[in-house]
């Protein structure tokens, strides 16, 4: 990959996945390596001596919060972590340290996934590129992540029967008012129609919005309550879509979601998006993406 694509590429290789983060980590961050480094168990020399300079934190699946807690009761490192007692992890913490804890030691106890169950629901939130108290802008924002969750919904053939929308504002701008607050709506009935979520999610920030200037930084819209197109069941309050509506739905989100792979993502797009608004990402310091643009590519000129 390296050699024809010009990508770094680095190879982490142990008895279990979580030694091999912590290997392919190491082989990322060190050139001596040359891309590829490999673990053994606990026993070995060179185990002991990265888990001792790993911080807790660094571990695979080990979070902010847990991390301080481990902190508090003196585990710092990584070893410290695998010469704790698994039966005591567990009963403090959670199941799932307790596996990370025997994966430390060398034992597998987290399977390789080939086919991943479908999602539970499905969020799509996105921090904006300026603080904004436009509603505009927060409604463009709003229908756009609702549509991308929409198709990524079509893509694991499930339905939604709630959307939630999510307004934040910056918590370290601790000088400007705050807001965090969200509201669930049902669907009028279980869809993967991008144009009936988009319509209830517009209808839930019309809830959370405040009649005050508030200035915004993240919005998301989570769709819930998932399950499997084929095994969708009404209760007895849901008017049941017939077979004509069912079937042009469907083929305008496949006629949707061709012309978006297509030509490009948002090629189609319900309302518009404009690309200066203040909730667009801001990409000013990205590196230039010479595998993917023309444009982008370097261009030599003789003198």
């Amino acid at each position: 990959m390296y050699q024809w694509t010009g990508l770094p590429v680095s190879v982490g290789i142990a008895p279990t996945r979580t030694l091999a983060k912590l290997a392919n980590r190491h082989a990322k961050r060190h050139p001596a390596t040359d891309g590829v480094f490999m673990l053994g168990d606990i026993k070995s020399p060179d185990t002991q001596a990265l888990l001792a300079r790993t911080p807790v934190g660094d571990i695979w699946g080990v979070g902010g919060r847990v991390a301080a807690r481990l902190h508090s009761i003196g585990i710092e490192t990584a070893l410290t972590l695998a010469q704790a007692h698994p039966p005591w992890i567990r009963q403090q913490f959670s199941v799932v340290l307790e596996r990370t804890v025997r994966e430390l030691c060398g034992v597998s106890c987290i399977d390789m996934n080939e086919s991943p169950d479908s999602r539970k629901m499905i969020m799509t939130s996105r921090s904006f590129g300026r603080v904004t108290s436009s509603r505009r802008d927060i409604e463009e924002a709003v229908r756009a992540h609702a549509s991308r969750s929409a198709q990524r919904l079509r893509a694991q053939r499930s339905l939604a029967g709630a959307v939630m929308v999510m307004l934040r504002t910056n918590p370290h701008m601790r000088h400007l008012a705050q807001d965090h607050d969200r509201v669930v709506l049902p669907l009028p009935r279980p869809t993967d129609n991008t144009f009936e979520i988009v319509a209830t999610a517009q209808r839930a920030l019309a809830r959370l919005w405040k009649p005050h200037r508030i200035l915004y930084q993240k919005c998301g819209v989570q769709l819930m309550d998932l399950m499997d197109v084929d095994g969708q069941q009404l209760d007895v309050f849901q008017t049941p879509q017939s077979d004509d509506e069912r079937q042009r739905s469907d083929h305008l989100m496949a006629t949707l979601d061709q012309l978006n792979t297509r030509f490009g993502r948002n090629a189609v797009t319900v309302g518009v998006q404009r690309r200066n608004a203040d909730w667009q990402l801001r990409c000013g310091h990205r590196s230039n993406r010479w595998t993917t643009r023309w444009t982008e590519l370097p261009a030599a000129r003789l003198t």
